[in-house]
């Protein structure tokens, strides 16, 4: 084994490389920072080395195939931009310590690990399973769409963003541009690869039946193949190794006995046949039906009026970050396989009709007076008739009388729509002030950071130490890229002030860095701090 010599060194005058995340057959993936990052780029970068000497001296015709699989895999990532799938930041040819020359790709950084360690260290539940497992579709479906076939999905080549929120694939160096053209290779990885290219499988009795395919040319069933496999491993934290080069036929006894058990095995049963044709075709259907699989079960009335199936919103909530609304939230949505062209959300998009989102909008002024009004007085109208003589209402403790009943029929046709202009304008007036008060509270672009010693009605924090009474995010500048972590009881000192936000420095850590590429300057949150006494 021939290693590239890279370790604290700077790659084209611009990369300079921090450590080494890991070796492959040939390759060598480390992590680096961009000293000539432009504003808002992101500074940490990984960098995919190619290196040919990893497994000896090879002969040019394999040096030349590992190159145009290299190339292959930009090419992919070209073609696939999707927000849950790793972007390609850039690409170049360099020179190691010892003189060897090697070609790289600038990847994105994502220090979230992947999805094979989060849930071996913390088995997900059903509704955190299927909150990444959407994610990954979403993805693997725009890249089947762009001609782009994967050919090694596992829990390893999904990595997370550093909140661990967002999912994106990785590792396109195997991966299928032009599905039908150019013979099947034997690729991926042994436990999740689909039969017609998994690595390890023998040629056998001759097929009858594929004479009469209409060819043998690779297709998504293939990658739908390693994503039931990979479901599985999301599920259940476990590797199927028992189902290796087979279908699955049932999950572990303790998800045998959840009320959507035997659903979900049936998907991934049907998933994961040897004959691509017989295989969910597109993954679309394989959500639809996993979704579907794992809503709960229809009660007949009479029953109890409590869900057959009732996840743990708490869970969820610790799992993935989400404020989770109710103790019952309903299952995710079915995905919409479109690209998002903002940022990642922080948490999954709710539904329109969830109670998470609803908006409550009254429909008349005697709805909502019968609403405001006091209980004693929510009486039985009298006829119209009868209305000039109706007793008086009840003895009131308050001296005033009480004020007219609203008539039952509701309002005229004309009153009806000057209430609906009256609404009209009170809503636009809310909006605009809402606006201005939100513009008034945000910083300045071309505002300056507060000078030290600067006064503003109370004297400046800038010079003075701090206390973080939680962990907080530190960013290059307000809302902008992460570059570390202030953990909870650190002591901090503010340099400059803008609007919401601190510019720190940190002076002591209450425990060790968790990465320690993290920066220990940046910007935060100043509602997190409390000044140190």
């Amino acid at each position: 084994m021939s290693e590239l010599k890279l370790q604290q060194c700077r790659v084209d005058g611009r990369y300079d490389v921090l450590d080494c995340l890991g070796r492959g057959s040939y390759s060598e993936v480390y992590v680096a920072r961009d000293v000539a990052a432009a504003d808002g780029a992101p500074s940490m970068v990984v960098l995919k080395a190619l290196n040919t000497y990893l497994q000896g001296a090879p002969d040019p015709e394999l040096e030349q195939t590992l190159v145009d699989n290299f190339r292959n895999e930009a090419v992919a990532l070209d073609r696939v931009r999707h927000p849950n799938v790793i972007n390609r930041l850039g690409h170049g040819t360099a020179i190691d310590l010892t003189g060897r020359v090697f070609h790289y790709l600038v990847l994105e950084y994502l220090p979230g690990g992947d999805l094979n360690a989060l849930c071996r260290r913390r088995p997900l539940k059903l509704e955190g399973a299927l909150f990444y497992l959407e994610q990954v579709c979403s993805g693997l479906e725009h890249a089947h769409s762009r001609g782009v076939i994967h050919r090694d999905i596992k829990p390893q080549n999904l990595l997370l963003t550093a909140d661990q929120h967002t999912v994106k694939i990785a590792d396109f160096g195997v991966a299928k541009l032009g599905a039908t053209d150019g013979a099947i290779t034997r690729v991926g990885t042994d436990v999740y690869a689909a039969p017609e290219h998994h690595p390890l499988m023998q040629t056998g009795q001759l097929d009858t039946a594929s004479l009469t395919r209409s060819g043998l040319h690779l297709t998504p069933a293939a990658d739908i193949y390693s994503l039931a496999k990979t479901a599985y491993a999301i599920l259940t934290g476990e590797p199927p190794r028992r189902f290796s080069q087979r279908p699955i036929t049932e999950l572990p006894a303790q998800f045998m006995a959840e009320p959507w058990g035997w659903e979900v095995a049936r998907v991934l049963e049907r998933a994961t046949q040897s004959r691509p044709e017989k295989r969910y075709q597109a993954v679309g259907e394989f959500w639809d039906d996993l979704r579907e699989a794992s809503l709960p079960r229809t009660r007949q009335l009479g029953q109890s009026n409590g869900p057959v199936f009732a996840p743990d919103a708490e869970g969820l909530k610790e799992e993935h970050g989400d404020d989770g609304g109710s103790s019952t939230p309903p299952p995710p949505p079915a995905p919409v396989f479109t690209e998002k062209t903002g940022p990642a959300a922080a948490a999954p998009d709710r539904p329109r009709d969830s109670p998470h989102f609803r908006i409550v909008v009254p429909i008349s002024a005697a709805a909502a007076a019968r609403e405001a009004a006091p209980p004693a007085r929510r009486q039985p109208a009298e006829p119209p008739a009868r209305r000039r003589d109706a007793p008086p209402a009840p003895a009131s403790p308050r001296p005033e009388p009480a004020p007219p009943r609203p008539h039952r029929k509701g309002l005229s046709d004309r009153a009806k729509k000057w209430l609906v202009a009256l609404l009209l304008i009170t809503a636009f007036s809310g909006m605009l002030l809402a606006t201005h008060f939100y513009f008034r509270r945000e910083p300045r672009a071309s505002q300056p950071p507060a000078a030290p010693g600067a006064q503003a009605g109370r004297e400046s924090p800038v010079g003075r130490e701090f206390v973080a009474t939680s962990d907080v995010n530190l960013r290059v500048q307000p809302n902008g890229q992460l570059v570390g972590k202030v953990p909870n009881g650190s002591v901090v000192k503010v340099q400059a002030v803008s609007g919401g936000w601190y510019q720190i420095q940190i002076l002591q850590y209450r425990r060790p860095k968790e990465n320690p590429s993290d920066a220990d300057q940046g910007w935060a949150d100043k509602d997190f701090f409390t000044e140190r006494r």
